[in-house]
């Protein structure tokens, strides 16, 4: 196993994986950023239950992706206002998976991940990331965790299935919350992220988040939902709060150019 020594000086949202939370991290702006996310990462791993090879995987790929964000996300300056997600979530097919995402502050993509002529410009890191995830990875417009208020930028991310034990899956299944008691702490992360147009109003039978681009979104039997007037709509278990709320920031991230003054 790849051995990573804890980085002294790196203060962020420890949250515990196994109940759901999300594990934030600011990143370091200079060569130390790879390992540094990697001992982030280490000391979240072993509440899992993980396999030794899954452990190596991921800690090679959460490396890659830190080095990644220094190499092509860096101004003169360094990658300042970086920061490392790790959070856990369902993957649509009844099984759990494992997200890493590494933020920056560049808007912009310097190639296209998906086409091979940005695959070379990024790199080999990129190219394990693919080969290791089988292609389940990506990047996304989003906002900070860690910053206030919350800035603008991009999220690069993977994702692998978790084998996960009875125990395991009662810590991050076993506690639905009420659906207003969901909606106000799903409002309360937006806020956070810098959403805050949107009004949680009661309606009939539950309450509503809406007010940005025609966004409404509802709890209900123990799930998410949310339609826009464009068409996008999704649902998730109440459970996957994190994706819910990492969702949203990327559907709003668009429609909030047209605010930029």
């Amino acid at each position: 196993m790849m051995e990573t020594a804890p980085v002294r000086g790196m203060r962020g949202i420890p949250w515990r994986l196994e109940n759901g939370g999300c594990a934030a991290l600011p990143l370091p702006g200079d060569e130390v950023i790879a390992p540094a996310a990697r001992a982030h990462v280490a000391s979240l791993l072993p509440a899992l239950g993980l396999s030794v090879q899954d452990v190596d995987d991921i800690t090679l790929m959460v490396s890659e992706l830190a080095t990644n964000v220094l190499q092509h996300a860096a101004s003169g300056a360094g990658c300042s206002g970086a920061e490392l997600w790790v959070y856990q979530r369902g993957d649509g097919r009844g099984h759990d998976e494992l997200v890493v995402k590494a933020f920056d502050t560049l808007r912009e993509w310097r190639g296209r991940p998906d086409d091979p002529g940005g695959m070379r410009e990024h790199g080999r890191g990129l190219e394990i990331i693919d080969i290791l995830t089988e292609g389940r990875w990506g990047y996304h417009p989003s906002r900070s965790r860690l910053s206030s208020p919350s800035v603008r930028g991009k999220a690069t991310w993977f994702a692998l299935p978790i084998a996960r034990t009875r125990i395991a899956r009662r810590r991050r299944h076993g506690r639905v919350a009420d659906g207003a008691q969901a909606m106000r702490v799903l409002r309360s992360l937006l806020v956070q992220r810098g959403l805050d147009r949107l009004a949680l109003r009661d309606e009939p039978g539950h309450c509503v988040l809406s007010g940005q681009g025609d966004l409404a979104v509802w709890c209900e039997e123990g799930a998410f939902r949310w339609r826009a007037r464009c068409g996008e709509a999704g649902e998730l278990p109440v459970t996957d709060i994190t994706e819910v709320c990492e969702r949203l920031v990327q559907f709003c991230e668009p429609m909030d150019d047209l605010h930029v003054v």
